[in-house]
């Protein structure tokens, strides 16, 4: 379909981490002095993202991509805790991906009003409007991981308390056949109470007793939940709730989630009624963006102008 029909892409599951181009990675070895990548296969990406200057230009690069995408809206997802080897705290990661955001937009406004004031008529360039999901972290449960995951929670309630609308909320990552959705109640807990909306990694690589949980906890959406086909009654509680469920077909394929998608759960999950979105994940891990999900799901699957109205018009409506 050509470009207009629709509004613009919307994308609910994107993260930072995953989504480095290899030009700006090539931007940040330079600002970061580092001259060569190590040893063959080892990603430094990570790395990397450990100062407030490379977090605030990995975002804006994130942004004109987003941009160039088709994107009109993204919640972008980081995980404060993984940025503080280098000596940032969690706060100073978000205040850098923030100001990141921020001052890209400023720039953008103080070289309009330059050029119009030169005589120069122009259009101020159209960026996204991205929000942001601090992520917190499974992994085994000792004091510190604890703290940790906490010091976030702390932190989406401070920047919500200041009704700054940067920071949509929260998310749960990691593995979760290794640790089980309902260990992490507390922190879920704690945002019911100060209101924090959350989603949660759920039903990807476990079973549909992890999206169980992350419902019981409330949230609103669930992070893949490919694991819900197996069990009718969850899809139907899924569908009476009006719970969103954030598909990222490339990187189900690329993790080996799915062989194909000849078997996507896509239009089951339709058939049941259940709130679906398509997504991007990590766009360069899994080489793709939402603009990119979309023609494959076309090409591949058939997907209906109709499927995909219904699909774009749900990321619109299930903004954290």
């Amino acid at each position: 379909m050509p470009r207009g029909v629709y509004m613009g892409y919307t994308d609910l599951h994107l993260h930072l981490e995953g989504s480095v181009s290899p030009e700006t990675k090539k931007a940040l070895m330079y600002m970061d002095n580092v001259v060569q990548e190590g040893r063959p296969g080892e990603d430094i990406t990570m790395q990397l993202l450990q100062t407030e200057e490379n977090l605030g230009y990995a975002t804006v690069e994130l942004a004109k991509e987003l941009t160039a995408a088709g994107v009109d809206y993204a919640e972008i997802r980081i995980t404060p805790q993984l940025h503080t080897t280098r000596g940032l705290s969690q706060y100073q990661v978000v205040e850098a991906v923030l100001n990141g955001y921020l001052k890209r937009l400023d720039f953008s406004r103080s070289v309009y009003d330059d050029l119009r004031s030169e005589g120069h008529s122009i259009e101020l360039p159209k960026f996204p409007h991205i929000r942001f999901i601090l992520c917190l972290m499974r992994g085994k449960m000792n004091s510190d991981l604890y703290d940790r995951n906490m010091e976030t929670v702390d932190i989406a309630r401070y920047y919500m308390n200041e009704n700054n609308y940067l920071i949509a909320g929260l998310d749960l990552m990691g593995d979760e056949a290794k640790y089980p959705t309902g260990e992490y109640g507390d922190f879920f807990g704690i945002a019911r109470k100060h209101h924090i909306p959350f989603t949660i990694h759920a039903g990807e690589n476990a079973g549909p007793e992890s999206i169980w949980e992350a419902l019981e906890m409330g949230a609103s959406r669930i992070g893949h939940g490919l694991a819900a086909q197996s069990d009718d009654r969850l899809m139907q509680r899924l569908a009476d709730k009006g719970v969103v469920l954030e598909l990222c077909p490339s990187s189900n394929i690329k993790s080996g989630v799915v062989e194909n998608l000849d078997h996507y759960p896509l239009r089951f999950f339709l058939q049941y009624g259940i709130r679906v979105t398509i997504n991007s994940d990590n766009m360069t891990l899994a080489d793709t963006n939402v603009a990119k999900e979309f023609e494959l799901l076309e090409r591949e699957m058939c997907l209906s102008d109709g499927e995909k109205r219904l699909l774009m018009q749900t990321a619109e409506e299930a903004h954290l």
